[in-house]
C-alpha cells in the first residue's frame, strides 16, 4: 500500500470512528480497465495510469502493472527523465529496469506487480488488491501474454 492509499484508508477509518460507525474497514479498490492489449503494441513503460498508482509495462511479450511506490522506503516512482526505459525513485535514487528489477540504489527488490487479466470483452483489467512481489512474477494472474 502506498502513502496515498494509506492516508485515504486511514482518514476513512478515523472519520468512520468519529461518526460512530462500528467496525470501519477499508473497501477493496475496484479493478481498473486499461483498455485493449493492442493499445500496448510495443515494449515500454506507460505512465497513463500513475493516478491509479501503477505503471503499465510491456516487456518481452508480457503486459503487467507495477506499483508506483518504491519497495525500499515508499518513495514515489516515475519514469527516469534521462532514460525512458527505466523507472527512478526521487527519494533515494533507486533505479529499476524496464521489467521492474532493481538496478541501482538502496532498493534490493523489484517493483510489486498487481493482478492483470483479460475479461470476456477482451479488455485488460488491473486488480490493485492483488499484489505480486518479485519472487511471484511468474505466477498466473501477474501478467498477460501479448503478441
Amino acid at each position: 500500500m502506498n502513502r496515498r492509499r494509506f492516508l485515504a484508508v486511514g482518514s476513512g477509518c478515523v472519520l468512520g470512528a468519529l461518526g460512530g460507525a462500528s467496525g470501519a474497514s477499508a473497501d477493496k479498490l475496484p479493478p481498473v480497465d486499461i483498455g485493449s492489449p493492442k493499445k500496448f503494441s510495443e515494449d515500454g513503460i506507460s505512465e497513463e495510469f500513475t493516478k491509479d498508482d501503477f505503471f503499465v509495462i510491456r516487456y518481452q511479450g508480457r503486459l503487467f502493472a507495477a506499483s508506483t511506490t518504491c519497495p525500499h522506503m515508499g518513495g514515489i516512482l516515475q519514469r527516469d527523465p534521462l532514460d525512458s526505459t527505466r523507472i527512478k525513485c526521487g527519494l533515494h535514487g533507486s533505479v529499476f529496469d524496464g521489467e521492474g528489477v532493481a538496478m541501482v540504489g538502496p532498493a534490493s527488490s523489484g517493483l510489486v506487480r498487481m493482478g492483470v487479466t483479460v475479461n470476456k470483452e477482451g479488455r485488460v483489467m488491473v486488480n490493485p488488491n492483488q499484489q505480486f512481489p518479485q519472487d511471484k512474477w511468474t505466477d498466473k494472474g501477474c501478467y498477460v501474454e501479448v503478441k
